[in-house]
């Protein structure tokens, strides 16, 4: 079976299937209901796992560009190469100076 593509229409039509609505969800768990309206364009953790729970999917399933969440911010130079700003790893030469 072909792995489903989660667009925020497909997403929105499956919450509607299941005789709910984003501002019904949002109640249900004490949210705001200004912030599901965002989740489209902005990422919301919370909001994200409530409507993926709600709709028995993962959330990395609904949402692959967003999770899984990368906790490391050092750039890894040794997996990625150096970076052009970078300093180079030769020692500078002394005698040009």
């Amino acid at each position: 079976m072909a792995k489903v593509k989660w667009t925020s229409k497909r997403i929105l039509c499956e919450i509607h299937e299941r005789s709910m609505t984003l501002e019904k969800l949002a109640e249900l768990h004490g949210r705001k209901p200004a912030s599901f309206r965002h989740v489209w364009k902005r990422p919301n953790q919370t909001n994200e796992r409530i409507i993926a729970e709600f709709i028995d999917v993962p959330v990395e399933e609904l949402w692959p560009d967003r999770y899984p969440k990368d906790s490391s911010r050092i750039f890894d130079s040794k997996k990625w190469g150096s970076a052009e700003g970078q300093k180079p790893l030769v020692p500078a030469d002394r005698v040009a100076a």
